[in-house]
Parts: structure tokens; sequence; C-alpha cells
């Protein structure tokens, strides 16, 4: 194995080193990289899935269960990681009296995993989801260096060299330089390190194959010509996983992903939520994954459930309940659920489906303003940690920027279908079933186009030729899918019922002249939001009533929407609740115009409570700028 000049004497004890002891490597040699790093090369030509390289079991791999037998007794009750990190920090001790020293004079004595990041390094990762994780480990691991030697600090004391120093160096050469040791053959869960074989650079969707012997471990790959580069493939991985594991990073890295973590603790369904769920495989600790090139279909279904309504749940508890009634064994029930509440979760409801949509705006926009309000305030890198934590950044916001246009072009797509009068009306209303409990025709199809047509391509081919970003869209679909408090108040401004109101709800003006939403979020405080969200609502709900006297005017919605029994479904509290709210807004509306608002005939306790539970099963909401729209799923969507 020929090598350079530089670190000729390190090198040259350790290729003695590998070759006393049985390895194999004839076509390999040490030298830097262009970027100065030790790296392997070819010292001559390499064919396809020809064997390069073989490393010995014994002696050279290093194993948890070699790290144990080096160890005193304390250490036993340890886990294998540790017990391997403790090893590594033994044999550093002993120096030339190590077996090992050879290959570890090898290895850098700080591998500048974002563990090493120091408070400079450490604001190139602000606002993203690194700088969160890396303070995470790093506290983890001090905590664990704490309560390991509070175990083992008898036998392996600081003041002998087993310091916090050494335990994180010793940990980043484990994260960094380990393989599996099921692999080959070895306990699930274990690591390996393999002298020779961590040496080699990491390449994505590059061909390596190590094989397992009964002698030791064998490589080959991909045919190489003389001076070129030996790489082995880590696997997929993304960014953010080699930066806290390995130290680097890939710009344009196709294996590189977003974690998003949804959390519903708050919802008042959440139970129920939580079994829809479960029965589909994915729990609350379910971690999603967003993509250069797709929205996983999991986390859709996820943002599909947590943007349910009642009614909406409602359905998919019947579904589950169905299942249970038709199949007797519990492996059958199970999977019979599993696959009926996939094919209602892929599409529930024109309503849900924009609240979905709004959901996902709403995350994926936190995640990059997060990121994007950093990027300002960050100086120019100053040394490689550095670059390689603008790397990451740059891979952050690429892939969020691309699922956002991917939800724009659902959400375009979603409002041109809203508006098309070939989407059947019972379906875009009430999921997949009509208000009276009856199946939908089977031959009636769910969307109007597939769901071979909607393809995350089809998505991305629509946001493309969308023009509209996606706070305009929103916008859009306020005025063309919502009946909002607003809307009403502009439309009838000039009859009976809108001066009614407008007399009713002062507050609610009728300025068509400008842009607002409901509220503003941010500037309001949760008492004075409560009562504007429910002055809103009592206006729909008059609306409403009002509306179905004259079912050809909105008759499509009306019979549809008459259809929907919201008794059944009150227990009897809520009906207190209905009645009270008929009561509080009685005596006001009757005082403004009796005639418009007769509390004997239209406004009944009855209509009170068909109208409450269809502003439940419609309403639907958009955050844009800030600021909320909220109001009911208008015709022709429903």
């Amino acid at each position: 194995m020929a090598m350079d000049s530089a670190h000729s004497s390190k090198q040259k004890r350790f290729v003695n080193w590998l070759t006393e002891n049985n390895a194999r490597f004839p076509k390999l040699e040490f030298r830097d990289d262009v970027q100065g790093c030790g790296s392997v090369f070819c010292s001559k030509d390499i064919a396809e899935d020809e064997v390069f390289l073989f490393v010995p079991f014994t002696p050279l791999v290093l194993t948890e269960t070699l790290a144990r037998q080096h160890l005193p007794p304390l250490v036993q009750s340890l886990d294998g990681r540790t017990a391997l990190i403790l090893f590594l920090i033994q044999q550093t001790l002993l120096k030339d009296a190590s077996f090992f020293q050879p290959y570890l004079d090898m290895i850098p004595d700080k591998i500048y995993t974002a563990l090493e990041f120091d408070d400079q390094d450490m604001e190139q990762l602000r606002g993203t989801n690194a700088f969160l994780t890396v303070k995470q480990l790093r506290s983890n691991l001090e905590q664990k260096f704490k309560e390991t030697m509070d175990i083992v600090g008898k036998e392996l004391r600081e003041e002998d060299g087993y310091t916090w120093e050494k335990f994180l160096w010793a940990e980043t050469v484990v994260s960094s330089r380990t393989f599996p040791a099921h692999l080959f053959g070895g306990v699930e869960g274990e690591v390996v390190l393999i002298p020779l074989g961590d040496a080699l650079n990491h390449k994505s969707r590059h061909k390596a194959t190590w094989i397992k012997t009964p002698q030791g471990l064998e490589m080959s790959g991909c045919a190489l010509q003389h001076g070129h580069q030996v790489f082995n493939n880590y696997g997929p991985k993304s960014n953010e996983e080699l930066l806290v594991g390995y130290g680097f990073c890939i710009e344009d890295n196709l294996d590189d992903l977003v974690t998003l973590k949804t959390n519903f603790s708050q919802d008042p369904d959440q139970e129920r939520k939580a079994t829809i769920l479960r029965y589909v495989g994915i729990t609350e600790k379910t971690i999603h994954y967003l993509r250069y090139d797709s929205i996983p279909d999991q986390l859709l279904i996820t943002m599909r459930v947590l943007a349910m309504n009642p009614a909406e749940v409602d359905r998919c508890i019947e579904v589950v309940e169905q299942s249970e009634l038709v199949h007797n064994t519990s492996e059958q029930n199970e999977e019979a659920i599993a696959l009926a509440l996939k094919q209602e979760l892929l599409f529930i409801g024109i309503r849900n489906e924009f609240a979905m949509l709004d959901l996902m705006d709403l995350l994926i926009g936190v995640k990059l303003q997060s990121i994007l309000e950093w990027d300002g305030r960050l100086s120019a890198p100053k040394n490689q940690a550095q670059e390689f934590a603008q790397i990451y950044r740059r891979g952050q916001k690429q892939i969020l920027e691309i699922c956002s246009d991917i939800c724009r072009g659902m959400f375009s797509t979603l409002l041109d279908e809203s508006c098309s009068e070939s989407l059947p009306t019972e379906q875009a209303v009430f999921i997949g079933a009509l208000a009276d409990g009856q199946p939908v025709n089977p031959n009636v199809p769910r969307r109007v186009h597939t769901q071979d047509t909607y393809t995350l391509e089809y998505y991305k081919a629509m946001a493309l030729k969308e023009s509209r970003t996606m706070s305009e869209l929103k916008r859009d679909a306020v005025r063309q899918v919502l009946m909002t408090a607003r809307s009403i108040m502009i439309e009838h401004k000039d009859d009976v019922f809108g001066e009614a109101l407008s007399t009713a709800f002062p507050g609610h003006g009728w300025g068509e002249e400008t842009w607002g939403g409901d509220h503003d979020e941010e500037e309001e405080d949760e008492e004075e939001a409560m009562t504007i969200q429910m002055e809103q609502d009592a206006i729909l709900t008059c609306y409403l009533i009002f509306e179905s006297q004259w079912p050809d005017r909105f008759q499509t919605f009306i019979n549809v929407a008459k259809k929907y029994d919201y008794s059944s479904q009150l227990d009897e509290e809520m009906m207190e609740d209905v009645e009270d709210l008929r009561q509080s807004l009685q005596e006001t509306l009757e005082e403004v115009d009796s005639s418009v608002f007769d509390f004997d005939s239209t406004f009944t306790p009855q209509a009170f409570v068909w109208s409450t539970g269809l502003l439940e099963a419609l309403s639907l909401s958009f955050h844009i700028n800030g600021e909320l729209f909220t109001g009911v799923l208008a015709p022709p969507c429903c």
C-alpha cells in the first residue's frame, strides 16, 4: 500500500499493523483528498464486484464484547455502547501499550460533529431542528457521562483520564465510525469498529458491498480506475444525521429531509382522533419526514384527522364500528378497519381538505419562517463546521419551499374543484355518506378526478402553473367558498335582514372596501377573540335559519343540510347550551325586528339545533398573514 509523505510515520505503522494481522488491501493507498482530509484511493484499477479489502474479525474488529473483556467489573452493568466508549478511552490512555494504538493514531484528536460545536458554530444552526436536537443530545450525553461515572468512578476515575472531554471524543468516534453488528452476524442493536473499513468516506447511492466470511469481512463495489477515491455507502442519510453523527453535510443531498412532529394534546377530541390514527398505524409519537420529492401519505392522513370536526370524527368512528360488526376475529377486524379507514382518509371531504391544507401551510410556514428569520442575523461562515451548517440550512429551506409549493398546488386544485358543478354534493360535505346515514352510491366518484390523477407530480405541475401565492389562494377561497359574517352583512346591507343584523351586531359593519380577518390572532387577547367568534357564530346561525325559509335560493345547500340530524348527537348539557344561545339572542333580535326574527315559527328551538349542528359540520377557517377568517362552506361546494 503506497503512502504520501504526510503522516507517513503513523500511516506506515498502521499499514504494518493491518498486514501483520492478516488484513488484505493490495490495491489501496492512503493520501489526503482535495480538502486535506485523509482518504483511501486506488493504487491500481479495481473491477466491478472485485474484493479489494479484507479485515479479519480476530484480532482487528472492536466489538462491545471485546470492550467488556478489558474493563473492570463495574462496567459490566452498563450498556454495550457505553462499554465501547470507555474501552476507547482506556486504550488511548494505555498509548503504545495498547494493541490498538496504531489504529487509534489514525483517528483525529477531535471529530467535528455537531456535538463538538462551540457557541459560534451553534449560532449557524439557529432556527433549525438541528439546533434543538444538538442541544438535547449534548445535554443527554452530559447526563450519561455523569451517571456512568457515578457507577464506575471508583475504578475508572476522572483524574486518571476518564474525563468529559475524552468521553465526548469517544462518543463521536462511535457515532461516526461504527458499523451495525447485525450486518455481520452480530447482535441486533450492537455496533463494531472496523479498522481501515471506517477510513472510507461516504458517498450516497454508491455501490458498496460488505460480505461476511467465516474469517472476517470483505468489501467490493463498483469499478474504479487508478487514482480514484474509494468510498463506502453509509446508507441514506439526511444532512442533519450526517452533521450530528459524522461531522459533514452534502450539498443537494437527495436523501435529505425535514423532521415534523404533530401535536393534538390540546384537542378536545384527542382520544377519538388518536383511536382513528392508531388503526392505520400512526401514533402521537410518529415522526414524519418531508423530502425533496414528497409529502408522506401518513402526514397528510394525520393532518386530515387533526383537521376533523366532530361530524367527520363520527363518520370515521362509524366505519370502525361497522367493521367490528362484520368481522369476527381480532386480526381480521383490525385489518378490515385499517383498510376501510385508509380509504376514507384519502379524501374526507372538501371542508376537511381545505382545513388540512390550511394546517399544513401553517406547519410548514412556521418551520420555514423560523429559519428565514435567523438567516439575516448570521455572520458569514468562518470555518468548515459553519460551512456545513450553512449547507444544512439551505437544504432545509429548499425542502420546505418545495413542499409548500406542493401544498399550494393541492390548494389550487381543490379550489377549482370546490367551485365545480361536477362535484357530488353529498360527498363534498358529508364525508362519503349522506347526512341521514345512508351509504353513498359506490358508482359516484368521490372526487372529480381519481387518486391516479391526483399525484404529487400533478400538484407540482399545478404549482408551476399557479401564479397566486398561498395567501392569495386563501383570500380567493374566502371569497368563493365561504359564507362569512362579513359577506353576509355585505350581501344583505340593503334589505331588512341585513339592517336588523347590523343593529343587533354593530361591531361587524359592512366595510366592503377593507380586507381583514375576523380577528387578528396576535393583537387580540383570548377573551376579545372569543367574543368576536361568538358574535360571528350567532350571525351565521341566524343566517342559516333565515335562508332555510327559501330553499329555492340555496336549494342544494339547504336540502343536503336539512338531512343532518344534529339533535341525535347532542347530550342534555349540549341541548341546554343551544337553548341558552337562542334565549340570549331572542330579546335582542325580536326587539330589533320581530317580523324578521320570528322566534315562534322560524327561529324555533329545533331550528337552532339544526343550524348550530350545521355550523359545526361545515365551519371552516383560514389563517392568512396572522389573521383568521371563519365561515361556513358555501354553495356550490355544498
